[in-house]
């Protein structure tokens, strides 16, 4: 299986062609709309006595011309225990395969990646359209960017169900939608946004005085391929070593740092944070402890309930040769008092597609120079 090393990949959880929430003039071309809603309700089931369900469903929005998205919008049914929803494009060339896994909209089992077309992970291969989070509403294109979507292809929408999250503990049905908004791509004049990741591996011991089994590194790796999947713990080595650190002995710390040399020029529009429930901190620099050091993106006091994207004042040129920088900072004593973690197992805490591990994920929009 061939795996395309990002710019590392989505999944996830979180966040995209990760379009800014921020209304752009208006523009003279006519809106189509496409709603599309979920074939079958799911009820989340989580493997192996895990607290997470992540589901893939195929959907066709029957889009009838070559168009260009202006706006998309995740509307989830069950809001209270959907994570993080991403919304992935389907061509030609996959399209096969998606329809047999979705067994007539039954959808199936996707931890990391959607698993079609050689997609390993999210988090090292994206093509992602949009992304969902708390505190995330419409996706909408500033003036004169958009994400082309051409006739004929589909969704595949992937849902993190946060079982931890259902109210009073009762699971119920989830039959969530998607609604987008295009313009015809035919004399069309707008610049195409894409999605650049930034992830730092996670390497959270246990706090002082807290001790249990999974608080052994290698015993709660094993726990999370258990309960989510194989590509889970895979990510959590393959990130360390992309990251410079020993992905078998890497050390545990607060901070979670990667530097990503950069292999082609482009301007950054906007940026987002995605980490889970103990991210205190992240922040996005261009070349760092440089005289050209700019800062992309900082949030000093990250809220897991708004992951909403942040536009430039004025787009950041990045060029080859250039460094970005992803640095968070973490919380683990909060795990012992958050209500969804308190009654959890203490362990060691890894890269991990669960609410319950961590992320460190900077993400950014940007539009080819």
């Amino acid at each position: 299986m061939k795996i395309k090393v990002i710019s590392i990949a989505a999944a996830v959880m979180l966040l995209v062609s990760l379009m800014p929430q921020t209304a752009g003039a208006a523009s003279a071309p006519k809106i189509k709309r496409y709603t599309v809603t979920m074939t079958k309700a799911h009820l989340p089931v989580a493997p192996n006595n895990g607290t997470d369900d992540y589901r893939c469903f195929l959907l066709d929005p029957k889009v009838t011309q070559d168009s260009i998205i202006r706006s998309i919008q995740f509307i989830p049914q069950k809001k209270n225990y959907v994570h993080h929803a991403i919304i992935f494009r389907v061509t030609d060339a996959d399209l096969a395969e998606g329809i047999k896994a979705d067994n007539n909209g039954a959808g199936w089992p996707c931890f990391g990646g959607t698993g079609l077309g050689g997609m390993l992970s999210t988090f090292i291969s994206s093509p992602w359209l949009s992304s969902w989070a708390p505190g995330r509403g419409k996706d909408v294109a500033p003036a004169g960017y958009g994400t082309p979507f051409k006739k004929g292809e589909r969704f595949v929408l992937q849902v993190h169900y946060n079982l931890l999250a259902a109210n009073g503990g009762k699971i119920e049905t989830d039959q969530s939608k998607i609604v987008m908004e295009t313009i015809a791509a035919k004399g069309a004049t707008v610049k195409q946004l894409e999605v650049e990741l930034f992830p730092a591996p996670v390497e959270l011991a246990c706090p002082p005085g807290v001790t249990g089994p999974l608080c052994d590194r290698r015993q709660s790796l094993i726990d999370l391929a258990a309960r989510t999947s194989t590509t889970s713990a895979f990510e959590a080595t393959g990130i360390n070593a992309l990251c410079g650190q020993d992905p078998f002995r890497p050390t545990a710390s607060l901070t979670s740092r990667c530097d990503k040399v950069i292999n082609r020029s482009f301007n950054v529009i906007a940026a987002a944070p995605h980490m889970h429930l103990l991210g205190r901190s992240l922040k996005l620099t261009l070349n760092p402890g440089t005289s050209d050091e700019k800062t992309i993106l900082n949030v000093t006091n990250y809220n897991f309930d708004d992951q909403s994207s942040t536009v430039l004042k004025k787009p950041i040129a990045v060029k080859a040769g250039d460094t970005i920088r992803v640095e968070c900072t973490f919380d683990p004593t909060l795990r012992q008092k958050i209500p969804q973690l308190k009654s959890l197992a203490p362990r060691y805490i890894t890269w991990g597609e669960g609410s319950s591990d961590e992320m460190c994920l900077g993400v950014i929009a940007a539009t080819k120079r």
